[in-house]
């Protein structure tokens, strides 16, 4: 269907309107648009009615429902910096979360990710937080993965493949003791495709 932010706007605020939610019509609207869509329609909705529509769901709604409807209100490098602060503060640290996020996403969406944090969390720094609530290597490693300075080409060099795999290999398995510098290294610099590549490599070698 053509997407309408009017329509949807003006559709949530008759489903918040007078006495009762209609939170059908809310699951109908949100949960069928993208989140560059919703972030349109909530630009839309404070124009038409001179309301803020997280407001307005924060007071009409209430538990679980109201926690994930406004976590998709959120845009993308928003709701990576919540889930990042969720997972270090408070006693330990959820580190698949870190992996998750700081391992999977663009550089750009890492960069927009570090500044979501600072505004978000009143100047707190996300790689001075990730220090201090991590330790050794995976420090390291999740300090290298913030810079957001992975190579994001898509072209995959075998040649280059084999020697790290070689490298990688040379680095752990073959030594007492790893050298661990290497492997953070490749595993936070190198594009998710030559990653691939040079594991499989890895495993033909490791056989």
């Amino acid at each position: 269907a053509h997407f309408n932010s009017e329509a949807d706007a003006a559709a949530l605020r008759k489903a918040m309107k007078g006495l009762g939610t209609d939170e059908a019509a809310i699951i109908n609207v949100i949960a069928h648009r993208n989140n560059a869509q919703r972030q349109e329609i909530k630009l839309k909705y404070k124009l038409l009615h001179g309301r803020d529509l997280i407001e307005d769901l924060h007071s009409e709604l209430g538990g679980h429902f109201r926690t994930a409807v406004l976590a998709l209100m959120e845009t993308k490098a928003v709701y990576d910096a919540h889930c990042l602060r969720n997972a270090m503060k408070g006693l330990g640290t959820d580190e698949s979360v870190l992996i998750e996020i700081l391992g999977t996403r663009t550089n750009q969406e890492i960069k927009n990710i570090v500044a979501a944090y600072k505004t978000a969390f009143h100047g707190r720094d996300l790689e001075k937080d990730v220090m201090s609530e991590t330790s050794g290597n995976f420090k390291r490693l999740l300090v290298t993965m913030c810079q957001g300075a992975r190579d994001e080409s898509p072209a995959v060099d075998q040649e280059k493949a084999k020697r790290e795999a070689q490298e990688l290999f040379e680095a752990g398995e073959k030594h007492w003791g790893t050298d661990e510098s290497k492997f953070n290294f490749i595993i936070a610099s190198r594009s998710i495709p030559q990653l691939k590549a040079t594991f499989n490599e890895y495993a033909k070698i490791a056989k």
